[in-house]
């Protein structure tokens, strides 16, 4: 081997070393914080289903006509309409302002709830609550994608996401300890999940200020040296070209929403987000109004399904990131949402159709990171991957409004309309999805043969 040959591969491998370095200080710094935030965001926007059998239908009469349905949906319309103003402005507030500062708000809000005596009053503040938390999600997802190349980034948006999805089940066994409080004071137990778990959220808002992350060549990060800052945007830049920081400005927006692969993705995205919605606001009331267990069963039996959603969807991100694969996970695990929830609702023993959330669960959570991950592999340009990324998360909102309408109070317990309601749009995007991969991958043979696309740097290929 020559002298030349050698200090070639001991330069490779000093460069491997220090690029797991860096990485993992970013994994550290970045992906936890943000999942615990987002636990929280997960637990103050879905914790009114373990309330509701815990006292809060009685209190606020809110199981009278479609009062519920209503407390529910009003959340989604501010999160609709501020999802691309967030994405716009987090880049000038700054990320750990902005983030934290809305988690502190919506911890306060969530706070009060537990001090309201009419369902007009919970409507209101799950408005409020929505407003606050639009901005948290896209721009956690538009920062986490900005510093990993392409077939890295799966693996820790599954991470970002499924620890909010693990934490959220035990959410719910903690929630069953807050309702014992109320043996002791005055305060129905609902009130208490509302009081401590609002207190929480205000409490990790300031915290996660002093850690909290910005983009990649932001000034503001100091946890980084410039040589390592200069790697991270060297390796990205030969992963996806070299893209400057980038204004969102009003023909970006209409740039993007011209592009038929963002409203593929997002209408995949809504289809996992309805039976997501669905299972957080309802399966607690139906393990024990539609499945007949006790109030402690129905808050322990909650959990488990979580946790296997959780390891399924692991597994999935590691083999599509490792495969370099996006659209065949879609398909799998779609199809296994729809198995589960074909067995929950056809199925009328108890025990198996308690199984059939495990794979329900396990379905709709693993398409939400792999869905995510496949957008942000073939959307170019970073202005257009903040305004795709909302749109991602805005459709999902839509879905959240479907799944509170689709489970009507007339359908209790077991909401068997609302189940078919889910199946339905996963069906759908088995379908969007072979048509997806076939049409991207027409357009790489296109783009071997020599056309060029507007926007498409030379020699990049959409992942399929």
């Amino acid at each position: 081997m020559s002298e030349a040959e050698d200090g070639s591969r001991s330069n490779g491998s000093e460069e491997l070393e220090i690029e797991k370095k860096v990485i993992r200080k970013i994994d550290i710094r970045l992906v936890p914080i943000l999942g615990l935030l987002y636990t929280a965001s997960l637990v103050d926007r879905s914790n009114i289903s373990v309330a509701r059998i815990s006292g809060l239908d009685e209190d606020l009469d809110l199981d009278k006509g479609n009062r519920a349905s209503i407390a529910l949906l009003v959340f989604f319309i501010g999160y609709i309409i501020f999802e691309i103003p967030s994405n716009m402005v987090i880049q000038s507030a700054g990320v750990a302002n902005w983030i934290a500062g809305i988690t502190f708000a919506w911890g306060l809000v969530t706070l009060g709830i537990g001090f309201l005596s009419n369902w007009i009053g919970l409507a209101i503040c799950r408005a409020v609550l929505g407003i606050f938390e639009a901005g948290f999600y896209p721009g956690c997802v538009y920062l986490i994608a900005s510093w990993y190349k392409r077939y890295e980034v799966q693996k820790r948006l599954a991470f970002f996401y499924l620890t909010s999805t693990a934490l959220t089940a035990f959410a719910n066994i903690f929630a069953y300890g807050l309702i014992q409080i109320a043996n002791k004071t005055s305060y129905k137990g609902w009130r208490w999940i509302y009081i401590i778990e609002g207190s929480l959220t205000s409490v990790f808002a300031v915290i996660a200020w002093f850690v909290i992350v910005d983009f990649p060549a932001s000034k503001r990060n100091k946890f980084l040296s410039p040589e390592e800052k200069q790697f991270v945007l060297d390796r990205l830049a030969k992963d996806r070209g070299t893209e400057e920081r980038q204004k969102v400005s009003s023909q970006r927006i209409l740039d993007t929403l011209k592009d038929w692969k963002v409203w593929s993705f997002s209408l995949m995205y809504m289809s996992a987000g309805i039976g997501v919605y669905a299972f957080l606001f309802f399966l607690p009331i139906i393990l024990m109004r539609g499945l007949s267990y006790s109030l402690e069963l129905a808050f322990l039996l909650s959990a488990p399904p979580s946790i296997f959603a959780v390891i399924e969807a692991f597994v999935v991100a590691w083999l599509a990131d490792k495969l370099q694969s996006r659209g065949l996970f879609v398909i799998f695990q779609a199809c296994l949402a729809i198995t589960g929830l074909c067995v929950m609702a056809f199925v009328k023993s108890p025990t198996p159709r308690y199984i059939g959330t495990f794979l329900g669960m396990a379905g709709v959570n693993g398409m939400i990171p792999t869905v995510i991950a496949w957008q942000q592999n073939n959307i170019i340009g970073d202005a257009k991957r903040a305004v795709a990324t909302a749109v991602l998360v805005m459709t999902s909102a839509v879905g959240g409004i479907y799944s509170s309408l689709v489970f009507r109070q007339q359908d209790a317990p077991d909401y068997i309309p609302g189940i078919i309601a889910v199946i339905a749009p996963n069906a759908f995007t088995v379908v969007l999805a072979i048509v997806t991969i076939l049409t991207l991958r027409w357009q790489n043979k296109l783009a071997e043969n020599g056309k060029r696309f507007p926007g498409v740097p030379e020699g990049f290929k959409y992942t399929y």
